[in-house]
């Protein structure tokens, strides 16, 4: 089986025309104001799950900061996924600094939603009122028994639109503040991975947190998710394209290009998921 837990989709209006929904948002701006940045439909998403083998995936939307925006972005994501049951799984994303995000989750849950995610902020790290925010939507997702996918990113590298001024000491204390809760950290959770060495300090904290590979192949060597399963074990990486901006075939050779066998990789590219989500 294999099992994408991050991809992104648009409704048709956004993808048709962009500009009217880029004023007054700020992260959609960022990633998607260059008309080069690729926003897919319904049809486009389910094209390369077939095309990639791909069985189940789940869905979301972006960081909208108006309200309006959100909901009716999700509150559609919602409607597209329950025209695909078993396939597609909503996520609802949208700004968690706004003052609506803990009421908006609460009603997309109720309304058969999965789970919560993409949850990003890409103007700063995770400090203050952000990681408040995100504490309290963990726990409302560990009382309703629902992943939630944050965005992280690693510290250093070259910068990219989406790369926030993030701290991996943040990512843990991210990770401390949403014990119990089921996390999903992308981007290989900013290479928190590789500090699972320090034993104590961090992996007594990682039994509910797995890291997705959205990215890696844009950031990391493939060596570093071979690392991180020595560490780890294979159980803890699920795989994640963040499609559009990769597609499956990208994951496919990074995975093989890190040395993992088989068995490791079947865990990678869809078990841990099924397990770890229930699928």
């Amino acid at each position: 089986m294999l099992v994408d837990v991050h991809v992104h989709l648009s409704s048709p209006g956004l993808a048709a025309d962009r500009g009217p929904f880029l004023s007054g948002e700020p992260g959609l701006s960022t990633l998607y104001g260059d008309p080069a940045a690729r926003l897919v439909t319904t049809q486009e998403l389910l094209r390369e799950l077939d095309l990639a083998g791909v069985d189940k995936a789940l869905v979301m939307g972006f960081p909208f900061t108006i309200e309006d925006n959100a909901k009716r972005h999700n509150d559609w994501i919602l409607e597209e996924c329950a025209r695909y049951p078993g396939r597609l799984y909503p996520l609802a994303a949208f700004d968690q600094r706004a003052p609506w995000a803990l009421r908006h989750s609460e009603a997309f849950l109720a309304a058969g939603g999965f789970g919560l995610g993409e949850l990003c902020v890409y103007d700063e790290g995770l400090t203050g009122p952000t990681l408040d925010s995100l504490e309290a939507l963990a726990g409302l997702c560990r009382g309703r028994d629902a992943p939630m996918l944050v965005h992280v990113n690693e510290p250093i590298g070259h910068k990219y639109p989406g790369k926030a001024p993030m701290e991996i000491g943040q990512i843990m204390e991210l990770v401390r503040r949403s014990q119990g809760t089921r996390l999903i950290l992308a981007h290989f959770g900013g290479g928190l991975p590789l500090l699972a060495c320090l034993r104590k300090e961090v992996r007594e904290f990682l039994d509910l947190v797995r890291f997705d590979t959205a990215a890696m192949p844009f950031i990391f060597e493939p060596r570093a998710l071979r690392l991180g399963v020595d560490l780890l074990g294979a159980g803890s990486f699920l795989l994640g394209t963040d499609f559009p901006l990769l597609k499956t075939a990208r994951y496919v050779k990074f995975l093989e290009a890190t040395g993992l066998d088989p068995a490791e990789i079947a865990q990678i590219s869809g078990l841990a998921a099924q397990a770890f989500l229930g699928l």
